[in-house]
Parts: structure tokens; C-alpha cells; sequence
């Protein structure tokens, strides 16, 4: 049975995802493509951008062919793209989730195939940070492996591989400060936040106009400019995100952020 996922988004992107997951690296899916980078230390960059055609294949895939709907595959095809996504988006602050647009499939008596949506066309942007250090490879394997197979770990993965949210943001942190026997106030006491950054979210999700209350709920006197913006929050949440994980699966994913000028709050600081 040969399966392959098409998948569309930014051509940094998808060559993001094919340098993270190429054959081989990870059990049951990979990534392969068309496009063309080459090594900058200690980025990669895409080169020739001509060939855009980018899939994920592997038995990781054969979900999709249990579904029955056109709509319920294009769900399964997210939800298996998802874990890829969510480790991408920690090693790279800058990665945009890539989506599914269409699936083929191929077997000894035939195939077929499925489409989900509309392709996506740009051109390169940026230096590609996902190789910029050898342990995010090492890494890898049992953080997706997480995604993949722990309910909250997945939930998490399809949050920060989605466009962000100040409900979805606060109530994964709920959960995670849940699975760890605390509250979101104290996250800070499991190593999970500073202080600084945790109050600056939560004042934000619970007051900006566009947050996770309505006007009856929130102070309406505060200076929106003063509050944290979704940019800084989604930068929070991969930092509280990356730090569960190191303590699911052992060991410290870089957590640098090479995006963007400084973000506030302390969330530029490092790490003690």
C-alpha cells in the first residue's frame, strides 16, 4: 500500500517539515518534496522553489482510509499532520502549520484518491531554523511520539499548530497545569512559567476585547496596549508547552526564539 498526504503552505515551511521528518527518521511517517535548500549555518534555506510538490507517506497515514465522509478524512488528515506540526512549531518559532489539500493511494488492486482544499502559493522568505541544533533531531522521536499517542499531548500539538486563540490557549494551560496536580496560577511553582509572563497572559486572555471573556467580564478601563498580544501569547504557551514535554520525555529542547524583535513580559529572557 503506498499513501501519500499532500500537503500545502509556505515553501519554508514545507521544506521545514521535510528537513525534520525525511525517510527514515521517524516511524511510519515522513516527509518528502520537491523543493530544493541548501545548508547557511546554522540555518538552511530554500534555493530553487521550483517544484513545490510536498507530501507526508507512511503507514501513519492509513487512518484516512477508514474514513467514510469527504469532510471526516479532511479532519483525519489534520489530526495526523498535527503532531508534525506541533514539533515544528517548537523547534522553529517562526513555522507556519502546513495543511492537507488533497491524499492519493495506491495498491495492488487499484486506488484513488481524496482532496481537502486549496493549495497555497509563495515564495522564499526567511532562513530555516528546524537544523540549527543536531538535539532537535535527537529530540524529536519521543516528543511526536507523545503528540501522537497522549490525548492531552496531541490536544496540545493541534493548539499551537493552529491560529492562535486566547480560549485555546487558557484552557490547554489549565489542562496541563491539571496534569501536573496544580492550577494555571501555579504553574510557576512546577517550572512550568515566570511569573512575569504567566500574570501578563492572564491578564490578557481575561481582558483584551478580544479574549476569552465579553465585555460583562473584563475590565474595559485597561489600556489594550498594555496587555499581551496573541504574537507574545503564542510565544508563551510554546515555551510552557516545550517545558512540559522536557518533563514527559527527559532531556531540554532549545527554547531561543529567532523570530521578530523583542517581546515583553520577559519572555526574551533566558532561562536560569
Amino acid at each position: 500500500m503506498d499513501i501519500k498526504i499532500f500537503v500545502e503552505g509556505h515553501v519554508d515551511d514545507l521544506y521545514a517539515l521535510s528537513l525534520l521528518f525525511p525517510e527514515g527518521a521517524y516511524p511510519g511517517l515522513h516527509v518528502v518534496t520537491g523543493l530544493k535548500g541548501e545548508k547557511q549555518r546554522p540555518f538552511d534555506r530554500v534555493t530553487d522553489a521550483s517544484d513545490r510538490k510536498t507530501y507526508v507517506t507512511g503507514e501513519g497515514c492509513l487512518p484516512l482510509l477508514a474514513t467514510r465522509r469527504h469532510d471526516e478524512a479532511g479532519w483525519v488528515a489534520r489530526e495526523i499532520l498535527a503532531p508534525l506540526n506541533g514539533y515544528a512549531v517548537l523547534a522553529d518559532s517562526n513555522f507556519q502549520p502546513v495543511i492537507p489539500v488533497s491524499a492519493e493511494y495506491r495498491h495492488e488492486n487499484g486506488g484513488g484518491g481524496m482532496t481537502f482544499g486549496e493549495s497555497v502559493s509563495s515564495k522564499p522568505r526567511r532562513g530555516i531554523t528546524v537544523g540549527r541544533h543536531p538535539n532537535l533531531a535527537a529530540m524529536r522521536n519521543s516528543r511526536v511520539e507523545l503528540m501522537t499517542s497522549k490525548p492531552l499531548a496531541a490536544y496540545a500539538a493541534s493548539v499551537i499548530a493552529g491560529q492562535p486563540n486566547w480560549a485555546d490557549y487558557y484552557r490547554l494551560l489549565e489542562d496541563i497545569a491539571g496534569e501536573r496536580g496544580t492550577t494555571l496560577d501555579k504553574m510557576t511553582d512546577v517550572g512550568l512559567a515566570k511569573r512575569p509572563a504567566l500574570n501578563a497572559f492572564k491578564a490578557a486572555a481575561n481582558n483584551r476585547a478580544f479574549g476569552r471573556h465579553g465585555a460583562s467580564k473584563r475590565d474595559t478601563t485597561i489600556d489594550q496596549s498594555t496587555l499581551m498580544n496573541l504574537l507574545e501569547a503564542r510565544e508563551f504557551v510554546r515555551g510552557v508547552v516545550t517545558k512540559w514535554l522536557d518533563a514527559q520525555c527527559g532531556d531540554v529542547m532549545p527554547t531561543d526564539r529567532v523570530d521578530g524583535g523583542p517581546l515583553r513580559f520577559g519572555l526574551d529572557d533566558d532561562d536560569e
